[in-house]
This record gives C-alpha cells, structure tokens and sequence, in this order.
C-alpha cells in the first residue's frame, strides 16, 4: 500500500514545478515587453523601406512565383509589379541596402517558408563578392533581422552571421540607440512619428526624389547628370576587389545554390546594369564578369549581365541612372521589359548580350 504521503509530497513538488514554469513564462513575457517598448521609443524606423517589405512578405497572400534578391542595385532595378503584368508570374524584390550573400540565404529561407518560390534572380554585383565577415556592413543585416518573424531560421542566422560581440545589439535592437534614452526630445519625436496613421497603417515611404512603390521596389525620379562629377578617378578600379577571393561569401552563394536545387527552384544570376563611363573608369570590367560567368557555369546557372547587354535591346543613358552605380524608375522599368521578355523561356545568350564588356564598349 502507497503511503499517503507520497501522493502529498508529489502533489507539492508538482505544485512546485508548476509554479516555477508559471513564473519563467512571466518573466519570459514580461522582458519581451520590455524589449518591445524599448525598440519602440529608440529605435526610429519611420524613414525604412526594409520595414515595409518585410511586413509586405508576410502579409502577402498570394503565392510569389518569383523573388529578386540582392542589395540596393536590386530593389532599384527589377519592378515586381511591372514584371508580373508582363509575364503574370507574381513577384517580390527582396533586395535590401548592402545586403551581402549571407543574409540574401537567409531571406530566401525566409521567403520560402512563405511561398511556394519557382524562379529566383539573384543579383551579382562584384563589390559584395570579395567583402568578408568582419568587413560586411551588419547595420543592414541589423535591420532585416529585426523585422523577421521569431523562428528557427531567424535564430540561425544571427547567430551564424553575428561575432559574439554583436550579438547582444542584433537580438536587442534598442541596444544600437541606448544613448539616446535620456533625450526626451529624440523619444518624444520618435513616438509621434510612429503614433501617425502612416506608420501604422504601413503606408509607403514617400522620400523627396523616390518612394517605396511596393513589393520592395524603390522607385527613383532622380537623374544622372554625369557632366557634373569631376571626380571620376576617385572611383576604385575593379583590380582592387579581384585581388581578394573571400570564401565566406562564396560559400553563401553556394548554399543559396543548393537550397534551390534542394527546393527546385530556378536560380539565374543576374548583374543589373551600371553607367557606361563609370564602368570604363572603373575597368577592365571583364575581369568581374569572367569572374561570375566562371562561378555560374561551375554551378550551372545562366548568368545574364546586363552591363554586357547590347543596345538593340537595352539602350542606357543618363536619364535612365539616379547615379553611376544604380538605375532610377525609368531604367528599372526598361530592364525589368527586357528581362519579362527573357523570362518566358530559354535565352539566347548570343543574340541578346555581347561575348564580352570590351567589345560593347568598342562598338560605341
């Protein structure tokens, strides 16, 4: 026969746990409220574009056929919405400011636990090949990963894309700013902006030259007046970047490379346009595009460099840049034409774009 006792010393030790756990999952609900509130007072985010595309990918109900990732040569370029009225395949730019190969890996897990993803058009501009761990500009994976939803896929990012030391700022955000908890002014301001219809309805960003025009596109008014840079020499030549093979990011671009083999997506490379005479500055550009040209036929992917596109179909000038480096809306509408019409099925390389960037730019 139990004593009775026993069933009175595990009915208080039960009690016991149950009081504990009770008491972790306050503490647990009580820091994260903290946290929250602290990230709302300090953290200004009115201005951002990344927050209203990564609210946008959540919220989005209709299944995305096609994603564009890549940095700000990305969201400047490739209109989503434009794309999908020409080819009535539903898209998202997932682009971002500086976004490097890690966190465009990461995005795409993201996206994908989301959406049943067919094509993917990752952006390869060669600056972000060669940058590595510690050189990476983090404010910008700072930025995504506050935004992405608490999962497994969130925590494994931070903590593989984070040194120790930036930890604490990535999983609290509010850290970033702390300094600024006693400016009463900067709080009081920061809370009226996001106590504004505009902000919590999520409106677009409406910035004096562009706008946050949807499904991550940016879209600039702002023209190139190339006659007015005097300076054309301070731009690095691509030589500099070539001469450092940084294996981090390779080794991104190659899990992006197999998660899509793994989840049958279509993965082609793409190098949206920059300025003619910047690139000739900047050259020989050939060294860059032989460079990912030899990555994507190693990993089988088409790689389109519209750098290399020849003028019958991609005509460029200086009304169709915001700056050297980065289309306005209106390149971004003639490219995102182009590569619709591409899209449809297989590419002749030949007939579209040039053997090389010299003999494109002999011809002009």
């Amino acid at each position: 026969m139990i004593p009775v006792d026993f069933y009175t010393r595990n009915f208080k030790a039960f009690r016991s746990g149950v009081k504990f756990i009770g008491m972790g999952v306050l503490v647990l609900m009580l820091t994260g409220f903290l946290v929250h509130g602290c990230n709302y007072l300090l953290l200004d985010d009115s201005q951002s574009y990344t927050r209203l595309t990564m609210h946008e990918l959540y919220e989005t109900e209709a299944n995305i056929d096609t994603l564009f990732l890549g940095s700000s040569h990305c969201f400047r370029a490739y209109d989503p919405q434009l794309f999908t009225e020409l080819t009535g395949k539903t898209s998202f730019n997932l682009g971002s400011s500086a976004q490097n190969y890690d966190t465009s890996y990461y995005l795409l897990r993201e996206a994908a636990k989301e959406h049943d993803i067919k094509t993917v058009y990752l952006d390869m501009h060669y600056k972000f090949l060669f940058i590595g761990k510690e050189s990476r500009d983090l404010v910008q994976a700072n930025i995504i990963s506050d935004y992405m939803h608490l999962s497994f896929n969130k925590l494994e990012f931070l903590l593989q894309t984070s040194e120790s030391r930036q930890l604490t700022n990535r999983i609290f955000p509010f850290r970033r700013e702390w300094k600024k908890l006693g400016d009463i002014p900067y709080l009081k301001e920061v809370f009226e902006k996001k106590q504004t219809r505009a902000y919590r309805n999520y409106e677009p960003v409406i910035a004096e030259q562009e706008y946050y025009a949807g499904k991550g596109f940016v879209y600039s008014e702002q023209e190139l007046d190339a006659g007015a840079i005097t300076w054309w020499d301070k731009f690095g030549p691509v030589a500099e970047d070539m001469d450092s093979h940084e294996t981090y990011t390779i080794s991104y671009i190659e899990k992006i490379v197999e998660f899509c083999r793994e989840e049958n997506i279509r993965l082609i490379f793409v190098t949206a346009p920059s300025f003619d005479q910047y690139l000739d500055v900047v050259g020989p550009y050939d060294m860059a595009y032989n460079y990912i040209k030899d990555m994507a036929d190693h990993y089988e992917v088409l790689y389109l460099d519209f750098n290399l596109c020849k003028e019958e179909y991609l005509n460029l000038k200086e009304d169709s840049f915001m700056d050297v480096d980065h289309l306005n809306g209106k390149g971004a509408g003639e490219l995102t034409t182009l590569l619709a019409r591409m899209d449809s099925g297989w590419v002749d390389i030949d007939e579209y774009f040039n053997p090389c960037y010299d003999e494109k730019s002999a011809d002009r």
